[in-house]
């Protein structure tokens, strides 16, 4: 785990006041706020400008547009969240968590629970990225033996050999060609369905 003198802190929080309190906390609990902004709305293109490594949201209550805008944000560059409210219900905690909220505290920020809070959020983060990368290489590996399986086939029929043989053609041909296994079954997939 990052320490927090190297976590960079995106701050959302509408009321000036407050962020510059929140932002006190956080410098004061060793994180750097590379930047405040008042709400989520365009909230993934000072993501992409400032790249940091966390996002904190302090907002009283959020609304439909929040979320979405969090939704969208997390959807294109995807960084733990965090947000504090003031108030809330379940079914608010789990849009908030739908939309790419890491960790959720209605109670406001207490100074003792945030450091421990944002090191949770960063650790969950980092645990749904590796099982979300995890079942996309499943993903993967299951669309690439479905293409390699039907150029087999297709070789097969028109080699008329086992599928060993059909196989082995196709590892020998990548080889010489220095292709993917995956790219070769879909060159002939497609070529295959041009001479239908």
């Amino acid at each position: 785990m990052q320490r927090a003198m190297s976590l960079r802190v995106l701050l959302v929080d509408h009321h000036s006041e407050r962020a510059a309190a929140m932002a006190d906390l956080l410098g004061r609990e060793g994180f750097s706020i590379v930047a405040t902004v008042t709400g989520p709305t365009s909230l993934a293109a000072k993501i992409d400008d400032l790249k940091p490594d966390v996002v904190v949201l302090d907002l009283a209550s959020p609304d439909r547009d929040a979320l979405e805008a969090l939704r969208l944000a997390g959807n294109e560059a995807p960084l733990p969240m965090v947000m504090f409210c003031k108030e809330g219900d379940d079914g608010l905690v789990m849009e908030a968590m739908r939309a790419g909220v890491t960790a959720y505290a209605m109670d406001g920020v207490q100074v003792e629970r945030l450091k421990p809070l944002l090191d949770l959020a960063i650790a969950q983060f980092r645990q749904f990225q590796h099982l979300r990368e995890e079942r996309d290489a499943a993903r993967q590996t299951l669309a690439d033996r479905k293409l390699i399986d039907r150029a087999k086939g297709i070789l097969m029929k028109r080699k008329s050999c086992d599928e060993e043989t059909a196989y082995a053609f196709l590892r020998k041909t990548a080889m010489d060609r220095g292709v993917k296994l995956n790219t070769l079954a879909s060159d002939i997939i497609a070529m295959e369905d041009l001479l239908k």
